[in-house]
């Protein structure tokens, strides 16, 4: 189940501090360096506001993973 809720790493910022939040299960004995090369960056172009906006005017509404599938 953690595998399912973490997925790959992926870059976090919790109380002003930055890491990667990682399944430890998966990642157990690696390094700092191994874990930032498999960081996943979810929307490195920033279009998510953009993309929601425009489903919001088709009239869907809510918190929604659809405007990354549809990236």
């Amino acid at each position: 189940m953690t595998c399912r809720e973490f997925g790959p790493p992926v870059r976090i910022e919790d109380g002003g501090q930055q890491g990667l939040s990682v399944c430890e299960l998966c990642f157990q004995g690696a390094t700092a360096e191994q874990i930032a090369a498999c960081e996943m960056i979810s929307d490195p172009d920033d279009l998510e506001p953009e993309l929601i906006e425009a489903l919001e005017k088709q009239g869907y509404k809510g918190q929604t993973i659809i405007a990354f599938a549809l990236r």
